[in-house]
């Protein structure tokens, strides 16, 4: 399904927040305001998220916009490591 800003009635993206202020019910009432709500995927399962988006399309007919975290490889500094062991 392909969306355009030009669709939204109110200029207004309600923003992914993490963690847990949003929630799909918040990401309906935006786009049922007439802007793109949106359903944080940050710290979320892979179930979590979608039955997270199962609920906000259960509440609103408009755009729902979904986060996703993609985390980087990381790589430990081992020196550090070594120091914060030593403590």
């Amino acid at each position: 399904m392909a969306f355009s800003f030009s669709e939204l009635t109110v200029p207004l993206v309600g923003a992914p927040m993490a963690g847990g202020p949003s929630t799909p019910a918040l990401a309906a009432a935006v786009s049922e305001a007439g802007g793109l709500g949106f359903v944080a995927g940050g710290y979320r399962t892979a179930q979590q998220l979608a039955d997270d988006i199962t609920a906000a399309r259960a509440l609103t007919t408009g755009p729902i916009g979904v986060n996703l975290f993609v985390p980087q490889p990381s790589y430990a500094d081992v020196v550090l490591l070594d120091e914060y062991a030593d403590l």
